[in-house]
């Protein structure tokens, strides 16, 4: 995992009317991995430097107001752009106050941080060009995130105690912080209330109640999964969503499956592609396609139910909910039977990542948390081994080639493309579905 580090060397040298400006005045340095991405071009000295001459409290302030949003409030489905309220709680030029900050964009996928970096165009008006970008997203481990963070906020209370400046807004924010992370109950109304896309005590009462119930009738990690898709999103009413597919039709079968080694190390693909070939030798399936009749089975369902279900609705996720006797209510979103055989295998991915724990529900969506990475790399390695695929192909990758693959394996294109894609075999300047290759948007101006 990468590394993540904000160094800094106080100075005086900056002349400010604001205090707590003048006292935190630094040359800030922003280590990820191996790239410092504030190494800039000093337009005005015609320089290069390794530092950036800034006020360390406009970016401990906007760390400390973002926190909530910051560490627990994914990126939007794939496609969607976010909103100026979500860019503003997850990209660092967001702390503003007349400096220029990096173009450096933060997103937890519940067990990482993922963080993207732009250079500055070449052409920009600012007085500081940054050098620096991130070839590819970098991974930090939220708690290791979240420690920087914390040291970083510390470092700069600290100085400003020292200058004789202690009770300011930053060192309110940050006690009020503190304390409700060290209170359970407090912590997940907090984190719930950023899931659903809120800044803290903007969610309304009414539909923070809703949640909450919600959260105690199916779990907090399913509603975790469920509430960035179903919150602020997509409007005021949007939680009955969630009700009217608990309450509708589904399809009732009870898991069917073997036991399997815990594969506790990795990334969440890499760990679904570990299951999922264990799956698969333990079905005597090692190579060959995975037949409906083989999927339907492990998750206990009827051919014929599958093959007739028709979802009545356009719904953006698909759960499954444990009723008696170790029985699920599944219901899937998908009508095309290509997808909803891709979505199921996706559920049984989801129910041997939870451990099928009892009361535990099952949820997908077409967000990119570390379950939802999970769910759709096993899917693909599932159905389409990737050693099976390559050995289909022959080293054609043309069209038509793959379009035989989809058939073949009955999976879609865009499973066959992404999984040669995250393997190496063909180049795709689009993101994958195990390393997102590229930013999701563009950033800052």
């Amino acid at each position: 995992m990468t590394g993540f580090k904000l160094t800094y060397d106080w100075t005086a040298t900056a002349v400010h009317d604001n205090p707590e400006i003048l006292h935190t005045m630094a040359n800030l340095a922003l280590q990820i991995g191996n790239v410092n991405i504030m190494q800039n071009e000093d337009i005005w000295a015609k320089t290069i430097r390794d530092t950036a001459l800034v006020s360390a409290y406009p970016l401990a302030m906007w760390l400390a107001s973002s926190w909530w949003r910051l560490n627990f409030e994914p990126l939007p489905v794939h496609g969607v752009i976010p909103s100026t309220d979500w860019r503003m709680a997850h990209e660092m030029g967001a702390a503003n106050h007349g400096f220029v900050w990096p173009k450096v964009l933060f997103s937890s996928d519940s067990e990482v941080m993922q963080i993207w970096g732009t250079s500055s165009s070449a052409n920009t008006q600012q007085s500081v060009r940054y050098l620096n970008g991130l070839d590819m997203p970098v991974s930090v481990k939220l708690a290791d995130f979240q420690r920087s963070l914390e040291n970083f906020i510390i470092s700069v209370l600290n100085r400003l105690d020292a200058m004789g400046y202690k009770n300011t807004d930053l060192w309110n924010l940050w006690q009020f912080i503190q304390e409700e992370r060290s209170d359970p109950q407090s912590l997940n109304y907090r984190r719930l209330e950023a899931e659903l896309g809120y800044d803290p005590d903007e969610c309304s009462e009414a539909m923070m109640n809703k949640a909450q119930k919600l959260g105690q009738q199916m779990g907090i990690e399913a509603l975790s999964e469920l509430a960035p898709v179903y919150g602020k999103i997509a409007g005021d009413s949007s939680l009955n969503a969630i009700e009217d597919i608990i309450n509708g039709q589904g399809l009732s079968g009870i898991p069917n499956m073997p036991k399997l080694p815990k594969v506790k190390s990795g990334a969440p693909w890499q760990r679904a592609v570990a299951v999922a070939r264990e799956l698969r030798q333990s079905l005597s399936s090692s190579d060959g396609p995975i037949n409906n009749k083989q999927l339907y089975d492990l998750l206990g369902l009827s051919t014929s139910e599958v093959e007739g279900w028709k979802p009545t609705t356009r719904n953006n996720a698909a759960i499954a909910i444990p009723k008696n006797n170790k029985q699920f209510k599944f219901v899937p979103r998908k009508a095309h039977p290509m997808a909803k055989r891709f979505e199921l295998a996706r559920l049984l991915g989801d129910y041997i990542l939870t451990g099928s724990t009892e009361g535990q529900w099952l949820t997908s969506t077409d967000l990119s948390t570390s379950r939802q990475k999970f769910q759709r790399a096993f899917a693909a390695e599932f159905l389409c081994p990737i050693d099976a695929l390559k050995d289909f192909l022959q080293n054609d990758y043309c069209e038509s080639a793959i379009e035989d693959a989809t058939e073949y394996f009955q999976v879609s294109q865009t499973t066959v493309n992404s999984l040669l894609r995250n393997n190496g075999l063909i180049f795709s300047s689009l993101t994958g579905d195990y390393f997102e290759a590229k930013l999701p948007y563009k950033l800052g101006a």
